[in-house]
């Protein structure tokens, strides 16, 4: 199966949203998930036709940017609820129509906190192998897909304090997806002014 053309940003944001939404209702660490990503806080152009909230870029650390949103009450006004996320998008260099987006944002689940991965790709993925992690080429993990829309497919996971710790003190991160078993698609993410960023994401 061939990984289909990049979808247009403001696509990417319109199932982003619907699936982060979908991700929090059978996952509690993802639950009333943001939409952070590029062109953040369009209208859902999936047709569901609810109101997005206003998403702010507030800070900028190296390749990364930290996003951040007021949630919506029922009346689509702004609540005192706020939730940030740190985000960075690439393209293949195999592939320059392939595109991926990485979100980190910060959970709670009773006293604990977490930082969560959230990996949106292309649709045409090969679903099994998941996404593979590598930071300055050593292996990290993978990140299993959770869900398909139209037009992109996620992967989500929990980030580990150990992958954290290699993402402060790295310099390249390699997101592979697969066409096939064997067939990988590498996307390259600079940790360039990640440990910034994911400071800052902490007091947000």
């Amino acid at each position: 199966m061939r990984i289909n053309p990049k979808p247009s940003l403001l696509t990417i944001l319109s199932y982003l949203g619907l699936a982060l939404h979908l991700l929090g209702g059978t996952m509690a660490a993802a639950q009333d998930a943001p939409q952070f990503g590029p062109r953040a806080g369009k209208a859902d152009q999936g047709g569901a036709g609810a109101a997005a909230p206003k998403v702010e870029i507030v800070a900028t650390h190296g390749d990364w940017k930290i996003q951040c949103e007021n949630a919506l009450d029922k009346s689509g006004q702004p609540t005192d609820q706020r939730s940030c996320g740190m985000v960075q998008t690439t393209q293949s260099d195999k592939n320059p129509k392939a595109t991926l987006t990485l979100v980190l944002v910060k959970t709670k689940a009773g006293d604990k906190s977490q930082i969560n991965m959230r990996v949106i790709a292309p649709i045409g993925v090969f679903l099994p192998t998941g996404v593979a992690l590598e930071i300055d080429g050593n292996a990290v993990g993978r990140v299993p897909f959770t869900r398909c829309m139209p037009q992109v497919c996620m992967a989500f996971a929990e980030a580990s304090p150990d992958t954290l710790t290699k993402m402060k003190k790295g310099n390249l991160a390699n997101f592979i997806i697969y066409e096939a078993p064997g067939i990988g698609l590498p996307m390259k993410l600079s940790l360039s002014g990640f440990s910034a960023a994911l400071a800052e994401l902490d007091k947000n």
